[in-house]
């Protein structure tokens, strides 16, 4: 998604240079280091999980760890350089369209016009429907942190409330997301 705000910059860009990045080879290229890059930082997830006891959980020592790995690269890593590259995207289009001055209205400046719109509603759309469902686990990962000293003075309700509530925002939210198209005609 980072890489799909970065491409979009760059295609909109006024500098040759980085629209020269928007290439279907610059492309494979980071594909690739896209995939080295996700497995090589889900490493030490193999360290915070263990399945000994039959269910996938955090070890107790770990805990902190992953909660901070969580935060940085679910929580504010990718939707601060989301946000920075579809903010600099619209300040592109911004910047060209006041400096293209179509003469009368032509049907080729309002069908330039309608695309740059589009374009930005789809950014704008999959940055927020991206920090909507992904950004609030970090949270919950954290609010479990925080209230695991506590956990056992908790009712049977509240401990039910938050197991709820963890279930609809980690694989619900989540997968929504992953299955969220904004891709069309």
């Amino acid at each position: 998604m980072i890489a799909g705000c970065v491409d979009r910059w760059a295609l909109c860009s006024q500098n040759t240079k980085l629209r020269s990045i928007c290439r279907p080879e610059v492309a494979r290229r980071v594909i690739a280091v896209i995939i080295t890059a996700a497995t090589l930082i889900s490493i030490p997830l193999f360290v915070f999980f263990d399945n000994s006891s039959g269910l996938c959980a955090i070890k107790p020592a770990y805990n902190l760890a992953y909660v901070i790995f969580a935060l940085i690269f679910i929580g504010i890593l990718p939707p601060i350089l989301m946000i920075i590259f579809t903010l600099l995207a619209r300040h592109n289009l911004i910047r060209t369209r006041s400096r293209v001055q179509a003469t009368g209205g032509t049907r080729q400046s309002i069908h330039i016009h309608k695309r740059d719109h589009h374009l930005m509603k789809m950014l704008i759309g999959e940055v927020l429907v991206f920090c909507m469902t992904t950004c609030s686990y970090p949270a919950i990962t954290m609010y479990n942190y925080l209230t695991l000293p506590i956990k056992a003075y908790k009712s049977p309700l509240r401990l039910a409330i938050e197991s709820l509530v963890g279930f609809i925002i980690q694989p619900l939210l989540t997968y929504t997301y992953c299955a969220t198209q904004f891709y069309g005609k």
